[in-house]
C-alpha cells in the first residue's frame, strides 16, 4: 500500500519516494518481499497519477525477481486496499488457499522472520497481525479533557503491518464492510467487523512506519538494519 499523499511528512516529495542511502523508501520495502521465497506476486497500489513514475523510478531500475503489478489507488486507504485485493483475486485460481499480506509501503524494515511467523499463523487461523505491547500508562479522556479512567495496558497492543489473511476471507470482509458502510482503521478491523477471527504474533520495534520527518531521521540511522534487509 503506497497510495497515500504523505501529508504529515511535509515537503514536495511524497514520503514513499524519499530516499535512504540512494534507494527510495518504497523500493526498499519492495526488496524485502521480492526476496521472500514464499511469495509469488507483489501488488503495488499507488496514486493513479503516479503509476508511470513508479514503474520507471521505483520498479524498473532494480532487479526484482517477482512480478510486480502496479495498481491505482483510490481516495481512501480502504478503497485502495480493495483494489489490491481485487487484483490478487484476478491472478489466483484458489483464493481459499491463498494468503495475502497487506503492508504499508513506508515500513521498509520488516524482517523475513516476522513475515514467516505471520504467514504460519494465518495459514492455520485465517488471519494474523503483528502487535507491540504498550509500555506507557493509558488514560481514557473525555472531550472536555477530563480523565475518565486508566486502561489496562496488558490487554492493549499497537498494530503493525504486514497484516496477513486468507484471500477469500478478507474479500468477504471487505464486501460486508461496503454493504454496512463500515470504515476500519486497519484491515484487521474490517475482518473483525465481519466476525472473522484475527490472531496476533509479536511485532518488531524496528518495523517503523515513516510518517513524520523525525521518522525519516530515525530510519537513516538504521544503517545496520538496512544492510540486513538488503542481504
Amino acid at each position: 500500500m503506497a497510495a497515500g499523499k504523505g501529508c504529515r511528512m511535509g515537503g514536495a516529495i511524497k514520503k514513499q519516494y524519499l530516499v535512504i542511502d540512494r534507494i527510495p523508501v518504497l523500493t526498499r520495502t519492495l526488496m524485502v518481499f521480492d526476496r521472500h521465497h514464499l511469495l509469488d506476486d507483489i501488488i503495488l497500489v499507488v496514486p493513479e497519477e503516479d503509476q508511470t513514475y513508479c514503474r520507471k523510478k521505483i520498479v524498473q531500475p532494480y532487479a526484482f525477481s517477482q512480478k510486480i503489478h502496479v495498481v491505482a489507488g483510490e481516495k481512501t486507504r480502504q478503497q485502495s486496499v480493495l483494489n489490491g485485493l481485487n487484483k490478487a483475486e484476478q491472478i489466483t485460481d484458489a483464493p481459499d488457499s491463498t494468503l495475502v499480506l497487506i503492508h504499508d509501503g513506508v515500513r521498509p524494515f520488516v524482517s523475513p522472520d516476522l513475515i514467516n511467523r505471520l504467514m504460519a499463523v494465518a495459514f492455520q487461523q485465517g488471519g494474523c497481525i503483528p502487535v507491540l505491547a504498550v509500555n506507557d500508562t493509558l488514560k481514557l479522556v473525555a472531550q472536555n479533557q477530563q480523565v475518565q479512567k486508566t486502561l489496562d495496558r496488558d490487554q492493549i497492543y499497537r498494530a503493525q503491518t504486514p497484516q496477513v489473511f486468507r484471500l477469500d476471507l478478507i474479500l468477504k470482509a471487505f464486501a460486508y464492510a461496503k454493504i454496512t458502510n463500515f470504515t476500519g482503521t486497519d484491515d484487521a478491523s474490517v475482518m473483525e467487523h465481519a466476525d472473522f477471527s484475527v490472531y496476533t504474533t509479536p511485532g518488531e520495534a524496528a518495523n517503523i512506519k515513516l510518517t513524520t520527518p523525525d521518522d525519516l531521521i530515525l530510519a537513516r540511522s538504521f544503517k545496520k538494519k538496512v544492510q540486513q534487509v538488503l542481504k
